[in-house]
């Protein structure tokens, strides 16, 4: 296929995203299989990519013609192209095996894609309904209780405990209502500021490994994602200590990379990756060791890890769709108590009015 031919495809190319990247990657590698130059293959990506991976196409471009590597042109945007992204291609022009690489690299980031998506998706159908039920609590709280409330407070009769209860939460949000409003939409964004800054990290990823169900989406996708992207290194030509360098900072868990950074260390001094990630088998399962202690004894480390990953990446898909038929009945129940309540405040004194004109 000639240059012409390949500069005729449409690349769709645009954001930076892991498809944006994933699809870069593939691209090169098709280009890098047909014999074409660096050079030749940015060309091609470059004039079919748009917005802002044009820019940086462009930029890598001008980076090698000036003599560098492709890897260092790459860590020049270490927001875009991530750790194993460079790691990978700086093995494959070490070696001579680029458009391997690069096709493995593609894969990687597509799998990466395909658990984060996953991951989200288990979350978004909770997220919907708790925000919904907040915002029905919110306007029942500062537009419809304070409208009933006289009412409640008219009828002669001795009012249960749990309308006592409405009225004076009522009465509390009618007088402090403004301060109120303002508390919890401050609370709330502090709440979101709080859970991404490093030094809570290790509070609310400790969490996360104890909420039942959860931990079992956090530990397998920590799991499949260090397993992939180890085994994507190994098998891109990286040495052991680089691809766990590499690895340790692609890890989302906080407690996960302490892990793997260790193990790296204790690595580099002598040490089998098996005995190794055996120190922490809470978060390391005994089936990871062995896994791992087979293809270090056959030679075949990559292949291991990458079985491991297709394993865990299941388990994932299986722990997500847990997630959903176990939380719909819990989110049920929550919201039926709400309804209970309020319901049970507001009809138990009417009711018992019309008990006594009977």
């Amino acid at each position: 296929m000639s240059f012409k031919d390949f500069s005729k495809i449409n690349l769709s190319l645009g954001g930076t995203g892991l498809s944006d990247r994933a699809l870069l990657a593939k691209y090169l590698a098709v280009t890098q299989q047909s014999g074409l130059s660096i050079l030749e293959s940015l060309d091609i990506v470059g004039e079919t990519a748009r917005g802002k991976m044009k820019n940086i196409i462009a930029g890598v471009k001008k980076s090698v013609e000036s003599g560098n590597s492709l890897a260092d042109s790459l860590g020049r945007y270490p927001r875009v192209f991530s750790g194993i992204f460079t790691s990978a291609v700086y093995a494959g022009e070490s070696s001579g095996t680029l458009a391997e690489n690069l096709q493995n690299l593609s894969e990687q980031l597509k799998k990466e894609k395909e658990l984060g998506a996953k991951v989200k998706g288990a979350m978004f159908y909770p997220l919907v309904v708790l925000v919904a039920a907040f915002i029905l609590g919110m306007a029942m709280s500062f537009m419809v209780l304070p409208k009933i409330t006289p009412l409640l407070e008219g009828l002669n009769t001795e009012l249960p405990i749990t309308t006592r209860g409405l009225i004076a939460f009522s009465h509390f949000v009618d007088q402090n209502g403004q301060f109120l409003f303002i508390g919890i939409v401050v609370g709330i964004i502090f709440l979101l500021w709080l859970v991404r800054q490093k030094f809570a990290k290790p509070v609310t990823h400790w969490l996360l490994l104890r909420v039942p169900i959860v931990k079992n989406i956090v530990r397998d996708s920590n799991l499949a994602r260090f397993s992939r992207t180890l085994g994507t290194l190994l098998k891109s030509g990286l040495n052991i200590d680089e691809a766990l360098s590499v690895t340790h900072n692609t890890l989302a868990n906080y407690y996960f990379r302490r892990a793997v950074l260790a193990t790296g260390d204790r690595v580099s001094k002598g040490a089998t990756l098996a005995e190794s990630l055996s120190e922490f088998h809470k978060l390391f399962p005994k089936m990871v060791g062995r896994m791992i202690l087979v293809g270090e004894q056959s030679g075949k480390l990559e292949d291991s890890l990458l079985y491991l990953a297709d394993f865990y990446e299941a388990e994932v898909d299986n722990s997500t769709k847990s997630l959903s038929t176990a939380i719909e009945p819990i989110l049920l129940l929550f919201v039926g108590l709400i309804v209970g309540f309020l319901a049970l405040s507001i009809i138990t004194p009417i009711y018992n009015i019309t008990g006594n004109i009977r």
